[in-house]
């Protein structure tokens, strides 16, 4: 079953040791809707939770609002105590005091600017837009949208950003059942019985790395019949700060994505929040406030970030898209972390050429379909010198096209390449759609 969808909304080949996170494509272009941009302006962060009026759930609203709450200090004071736990709070100590200062407000939903809205839930007094809208609803998240049962979205202007999940996650646990469940350890039983506690402390802030601990064991023996509130509000909250997932290529920035994704809240419902998350955000949270830093990844010391950007050895596929007589791929270079450039690899059916490739290919004549090869910059921007070759049948003809600082082409030459050579970077690239990595269909 397919859990999730982000509207915010990798390649078979040889890999330098890759990182597991990635950034949402959007931040940089929409940088204000994503929570990130009020926590390291160390502002307060209001949510709102409103199930849909004419629904019903079992799971009382406070003990959801809990469970935000303790989603919401995840991302952040327990984050921290990662860090903290790794030995590491000297290294990071400018990012350890914005985590642990981070102050979240609940507020009375105003869905008005909500499409649709009105019809599935009453207004409330009092209400304001609150910065991060979480609706449990099956009739409007997935009635209304036709789409999986949780996502988020920050693509419904005029609304803020929201998170909408079915009410099946709004469940209370039975504690009987599960403690009578064969061959629980003594400490998952104390787990079980505890779990208010638990739940409380981690909402209220005040919680150890002991307790965080104990909150992952607690959502995964509650996930015995599929994922918890807490897993997925948990999820889409990572969207909400700016993370992609992990185990999809789709809506994720190439230049901020590593190729191979490892366990973790944003990969898989039944994981804690763990390495991949804090490289995750403390990425982002330097991206936001443009600090340049080399730091060692949690999940590994063979992996480098620098300013962001993993640092590797060899070109390192980190997205894959596919679409009807196309085929994308975007891959990390050495010189990716400084240069800010990627190099990106395609081959377009004669019908489905974008423009700068249209532009670049005029001089090769007729073709049945176009690789190109170059580097660009985020957003795709084509820079420097490409390779563009031009198949018609089992002919080929190259050009090597000249693009200036603002992506349009300067100008052509014709250039030659082995039909051999050429033939090999269609295969090359036509051959990754059948890679063990994520594709963005």
């Amino acid at each position: 079953m397919k859990i999730f969808l982000t509207l915010s909304v990798l390649f078979l080949s040889v890999f330098a040791a890759a990182a597991p996170f990635g950034h949402l494509e959007n931040v940089s272009t929409q940088r204000a809707v994503f929570l990130a941009d009020k926590l390291v302006k160390k502002q307060p962060i209001t949510y709102c939770l409103q199930k849909g009026d004419f629904e019903t759930i079992s799971a009382p609203l406070s003990d959801l609002t809990r469970q935000t709450q303790a989603a919401l200090n995840e991302w952040t004071r327990g984050v921290a105590l990662h860090i903290e736990a790794a030995g590491r709070s000297k290294e990071f100590a400018d990012i350890i005091p914005l985590l642990k200062s981070a102050q979240f407000t609940e507020v009375p939903c105003d869905l008005s600017n909500h499409p649709a809205a009105g019809v599935f839930f009453l207004a409330r007094k009092n209400a304001q837009e609150a910065d991060i809208t979480i609706l449990v609803s099956n009739n409007y998240c997935e009635g209304h949208f036709h789409k999986t049962s949780s996502f988020y979205t920050e693509q419904m202007s005029p609304a803020k950003p929201f998170i909408c999940l079915q009410t099946h996650y709004a469940s209370i646990p039975n504690d009987n059942e599960n403690l009578s469940q064969a061959g629980l350890s003594a400490e998952q039983k104390n787990i079980l019985t505890d779990a208010p506690k638990i739940l409380s402390r981690v909402a209220s802030g005040a919680y150890a790395a002991d307790d965080q601990r104990r909150l992952w064991i607690l959502n995964r023996l509650y996930s015995y019949d599929g994922p918890t509130y807490l897993a997925a509000v948990t999820h889409e909250l990572g969207h909400a700060f700016g993370l992609a997932d992990e185990y999809t290529g789709s809506g994720v920035d190439p230049l901020y994505k590593t190729a191979t994704p490892v366990s973790g809240i944003m990969k898989r419902l039944y994981d804690p929040l763990g390495c991949s998350e804090v490289d995750g955000m403390i990425t982002l949270l330097d991206r936001y406030t443009h600090t340049s830093r080399t730091f060692t990844s949690f999940c590994g010391k063979d992996i480098t970030f620098v300013s962001g950007v993993q640092k590797v050895l060899k070109n390192t596929p980190t997205k894959l898209r596919v679409r009807p007589g196309l085929v994308e791929r975007w891959s990390l270079t050495p010189v990716s972390p400084t240069a800010k450039t990627m190099l990106y690899e395609s081959v377009r059916q004669a019908d489905a050429l974008d423009e700068p490739t249209r532009t670049a290919a005029v001089s090769l004549g007729v073709s049945d379909e176009i690789y190109s090869r170059g580097a660009v910059l985020p957003g795709n921007l084509r820079q420097g010198a490409w390779l563009i070759i031009a198949r018609h049948g089992k002919k080929y003809k190259a050009a090597q096209v000249q693009y200036n600082a603002s992506g349009r082409v300067a100008h052509v030459r014709r250039v030659q390449v082995k039909p051999t050579q050429a033939a090999q970077y269609f295969a090359e690239i036509k051959a990754a759609e059948k890679s063990p990595l994520s594709v963005d269909k």
